[in-house]
């Protein structure tokens, strides 16, 4: 009969078993990257340890059915585990493998002991969800304890990332607005060091204050609907207001400076219009010129905004300038889209790397645009997506990303004629392999149409809009604001 060899552990079929039941109880809310590296051994003649504890590692976390594994091709010394900027170094290599997470650890033996030591390390902060260190009367012992401690991991990092954001389950304040609010900011509009709110509906701009009293409205343009308004404070220009307006054909953008408790228009681009990126500080614009004709996306840059020259803008992908933005992960930039279902789309270089499983925003704001199909004049609806705002709550590498859903009866069916009964808003963050919701808020009465972010301290607050009551020729529209901290 051949003999086992002592230094090799085994995994039997009642272990594989107690393994799979065993962490099968453990239901992370969504998929994980990990990385993990090979364990350091000490004698180097018994590497095959290390080979054994990595499969052991790999085979448990394999049925874990929200947890994907990646093996690292880099083997890193005992001693270089032990500098201090190595947790900053094997973070930099995790992230650059797109894994939130890494498992690490070393073997010592002794004669007849052993000492085995493991980390599981949050790369995205460079923080230690769990560390263990044990001393073992035989290899024989390193699948039990292997066990025990990836269990115990498990615990503390879906603990963590369920406590990443965490809400106070009140509303800080509830508001109703006599208006239809299709978008809204928070900005120190009067650079007074306080913020003020501001509000657009498809007819009106307007600017409050915290406690909701009007300081200014300016109405829209004769004829035409607001399509897009937004103040922009963080350029190498001083502080302006982008409008963007239409009748359908006549496309307008004006640009606005805050004198004197209300906007003066500065500079006007007709047949353009305008948006900022949020994250890139890109001021980018399209023109419309006919039927669903939508122009090439360019980046507009120049020394003033009075006289700002449209550039060529690299897009990885089709879209106009409403139904995308750009988050960094740490790595190259990613666009997040709308398709024309309404599902998001995470897309590198022309890759498309996540697709959401359901239709995400929901808009009810439109603008109606002129058709010439076969000679015969006609008008249909535009509908302008939903916003993607991309923040950093959490001042990681990654980004985080606020994305309203609303709840659709009549399942977007009638492409002139979308109705939401309600609306939440998520707090998603890019884990590497897709968009993971951290945090939602309470339905909302209504479908959600604007929201905004407040930093206040350590803490932040979501602004969320809803509309309760649409506006048409015989009633104003209805709103109502709801405040959310988040920690």
């Amino acid at each position: 009969m051949q003999k086992n060899n002592p230094h090799i552990f085994r995994i039997d079929r009642i272990t594989v078993a107690f393994l799979i039941l065993f962490l099968g109880s453990i239901n992370l809310h969504a998929a994980t990257q990990i990385l993990i590296i090979p364990f350091t051994v000490i004698p180097q003649s018994e590497a095959v340890v290390a080979q054994q504890i990595n499969h052991t590692i790999s085979f448990t976390l394999m049925h874990q059915p929200n947890i994907k594994i990646i093996q690292s091709e880099t083997v890193f010394s005992s001693t270089e585990m032990l500098t201090p900027d190595f947790q900053k170094k094997v973070s930099q290599y995790a992230s650059e493998q797109q894994c939130s997470h890494v498992i690490y650890g070393n073997v010592n033996i002794f004669g007849q002991t052993l000492s085995i030591n493991a980390v599981m390390l949050n790369s995205t902060n460079q923080t230690v969800d769990h560390v263990s260190t044990e001393s073992l009367n035989q290899l024989d012992q390193i699948p039990d304890w292997l066990n025990h401690w990836i269990h115990t991991a498990l615990k503390k990092m879906t603990t963590s990332q369920s406590s990443r954001y965490q809400t106070i389950q009140k509303h800080i304040q509830i508001e109703n607005i006599k208006d239809e609010i299709i978008g809204m900011d928070i900005a120190d509009i009067d650079q007074d060091s306080k913020n003020e709110i501001l509000l657009f509906s498809p007819k009106a701009i307007r600017v409050v204050d915290k406690e909701f009293h009007t300081i200014h409205i300016k109405k829209s343009r004769l004829g035409k609907t607001i399509v897009y308004a937004r103040f922009v404070d963080n350029l190498e220009y001083p502080p302006f207001l982008v409008v963007s307006e239409t009748t359908g054909s006549d496309i307008n953008t004006g640009l606005y400076q805050w004198k004197e408790n209300q906007w003066h228009l500065f500079q006007n681009y007709s047949g353009w219009f305008i948006t900022v990126l949020k994250k890139t500080n890109q001021i980018i614009a399209q023109q419309r010129r006919h039927s669903n004709y939508w122009g090439d996306i360019m980046h507009m840059q120049g020394h003033s905004l009075s006289n700002l020259v449209p550039q060529i803008f690299d897009m990885p992908v089709d879209a106009n300038i409403f139904d995308f933005t750009i988050m960094h992960a740490n790595t190259k930039p990613l666009y997040l889209k709308y398709d024309k279902n309404d599902y998001l789309r995470v897309i590198r270089d022309q890759n498309l790397l996540w697709r959401s499983s359901q239709a995400m925003g929901g808009s009810i704001h439109f603008i109606e645009i002129q058709t010439d199909a076969g000679q015969i004049e006609s008008t249909k609806r535009k509908y302008l997506p939903s916003r993607l705002l991309v923040c950093n709550l959490d001042n990681n590498p990654f980004d985080e990303v606020i994305v309203c859903e609303n709840f659709s009866n009549t399942g977007r069916l009638f492409e002139n004629s979308r109705w939401f009964s309600q609306g939440v808003v998520h707090v998603m963050a890019w884990t590497g392999s897709e968009l993971q919701r951290m945090w939602t808020s309470t339905k909302q009465p209504g479908p959600v149409t604007a929201y905004a972010l407040e930093k206040n301290g350590h803490t932040w607050q979501l602004w969320i809009a809803c509309v309760l009551k649409q506006r048409n020729l015989f009633r104003k529209g209805l709103s109502r604001i709801a405040v959310y901290d988040i920690q």
